[in-house]
């Protein structure tokens, strides 16, 4: 997911942040009434700007970039809340509609 996003922005020649992405499962100590609640998939994508590819790019467009990414990857994986950090700040998009629409 993150490569074609990736992928995609270069090839309509836009900035597009370069990382490594890992796949996992966030598990909770929930009851046995909440089973099917205490486990669900979790997505970090850890990036960085390359220089050759984004030198340019300031922090507002990756900060962008970011909110652009994580809320795909929340689609994708149906999740209500996706967080993001950067730098030293931190922040939570929330989904809007039934569609899981992120925004911050």
């Amino acid at each position: 997911m993150a490569h074609r996003w990736m992928r995609e922005r270069d090839a309509r020649g836009e900035p597009f942040l370069s990382g490594m992405f890992t796949r996992g499962e966030v598990v909770y100590a929930g009851s046995e009434t909440e089973a099917a609640h205490d486990r669900e998939p979790v997505a970090v994508f850890t990036g960085e700007v390359l220089p050759f590819y984004a030198a340019d790019i300031d922090d507002d467009t990756v900060r962008m970039l970011l909110d652009e990414l994580a809320s795909e990857i929340g689609r994708i994986l149906e999740q209500e809340e996706v967080h993001v950090a950067y730098r030293d700040r931190t922040w939570t998009l929330k989904a809007v509609d039934e569609v899981a629409t992120l925004s911050p």
